[in-house]
Parts: C-alpha cells; structure tokens; sequence
C-alpha cells in the first residue's frame, strides 16, 4: 500500500506553537495516561483538521506511535486533503465491510499512520455508537501511544460529542475573527452537558504581531538580535549585570 503523503510546515512560529501542544499533551499522558484526544472546532472552517494533521505529525515527530482518525463521514473523500489516493476508511469498517488492518494506512512521516473518513455517510451517529466503534478504540489503544480523532465542528454535528464521551481528553479549535462568542460558549457547554473532559482551546489562524504579544521571545534563539540582547544583559560568564 502507496504511503500517503503528509504536507510538512516549515513555519518556525507554527512548529514552534505545536512544540508547545505536544509538550503540553506529554505531560498528560505522564500525568494522568491521556493517549486518545478528539480536535474538533466550534463552528464549521475552525480549520480543526489542519490543526489535527500538524497535531499528529508532531507527536510522531517526537518518537511516538500515532494515528490520526478522520471521523468526519459527513463529507466526501475527493473533498479531504489526504484521501485522495485512498478507496477505504472508517465508514467501512464501521459498517463491517473492511477489516481494521485495511483502513490503516501508513503515511511518508515516520510513526504516524491515518484511517481516511471513508464512504459518505449521511447520519454517521448509529455508527459510532455501534459495537464496532467500540472495537475500533480498544485496539487502537493497545497498537497507539497516541489516537487523534479530527472530528465535526460541535455546533454542526453531534459527532463529536458521541466521540469526545469516549476519549481521554477533547480540544476545541476556534478561529481569530471567524469564530463567535456565542459560537464558542454553545460548543463548550455544548460539551460540558455530556461531561466531556475538554482541556482547552487552540486558538487558530492567529497573525505574526497576535503570536508576538502571546509568546514575546517566540523567536528567541532563531533571531540573531535576540541573541546580542541575551549576551548583553549577561555577563561575559553568564551574569546577569
């Protein structure tokens, strides 16, 4: 089976973004065991599955096994950036017609594997409420050190509810001048009604001068200024003057 190919982002600021993720989400799994966490936004193009895909490429990144789950089935596959090459995936399976080992595929970044949505499906809900969803998450759990689900926005489906209930941890996505107030306040109590243990937000899209104001020396160490600055306000052996 023909690898499919992850897009890799040569942004320093976004790498240096999902550093922090990927940190975040390790102290977790140290912390508590959480390995299986549900991305989705609160409205429909919150970007949640391109934050999923730079998710999960990260984690593998770092030496975990990882599979990132497109759970949306709602949409066609010619429709999904990654399922161009691919003829079967979750829906399939879910429908017993494909077995597990045929709907994993392996990916050209090392340690991450993807299951494609599959076949459209109108109301994917009965689905992955099913037995076989079940079976699904158990044994990616014993072959994974880490599950992505990219699911459906909350405010558009009941998706990722029926997921999130099922996973360690869930993270809602928002967008810089797309996502509402009340759009973000419907999705979390949306998710807090069903006892979803959400964890927080990435905040997407977010410019240069927004990231600057949340993380000042972002840069630090790739900035030669920043470097002069560093040996100045230190002494010739590391003291601060």
């Amino acid at each position: 089976m023909e690898k499919l190919e992850i897009y890799k982002n040569e942004s320093f600021a976004l790498n240096d973004s999902f550093d922090q993720a990927v940190m975040n989400l390790h102290i977790l799994k140290k912390q508590h065991g959480y390995k299986s966490f549900v991305i989705c936004g609160c409205e429909a193009g919150d970007g949640s599955t391109t934050i999923a895909i730079n998710l999960a490429a990260a984690i593998a990144s770092s030496g975990w096994k990882t599979v990132l789950v497109d759970g949306d089935m709602r949409k066609k596959q010619r429709h999904k950036r990654l399922n161009e090459n691919v003829s079967v995936g979750l829906s399939d399976f879910l429908l017993g017609k494909e077995s597990l080992d045929q709907i994993v595929y392996d990916t050209t970044t090392d340690n991450l594997s993807y299951i494609p949505c599959g076949e459209l499906i109108d109301n994917p809900v009965r689905l992955l409420c099913s037995e076989y969803m079940n079976l699904l998450r158990d044994e990616l759990s014993q072959r994974f050190d880490y599950i992505i689900y990219d699911m459906p926005a909350v405010n558009a489906a009941m998706d990722a509810e029926v997921i999130a209930v099922s996973v360690d941890a869930t993270i809602l996505v928002t967008t810089i001048g797309d996502t509402s107030k009340r759009g973000l306040i419907n999705a979390a109590n949306a998710l807090a009604e069903k006892k979803v243990n959400l964890i927080g937000t990435i905040i997407n899209k977010v410019d240069m001068d927004q990231y600057r104001d949340y993380h000042g020396d972002y840069d630090y160490f790739q900035s030669e200024k920043y470097v002069k600055n560093y040996k100045k306000k230190k002494g010739p052996r590391g003291n601060k003057k």
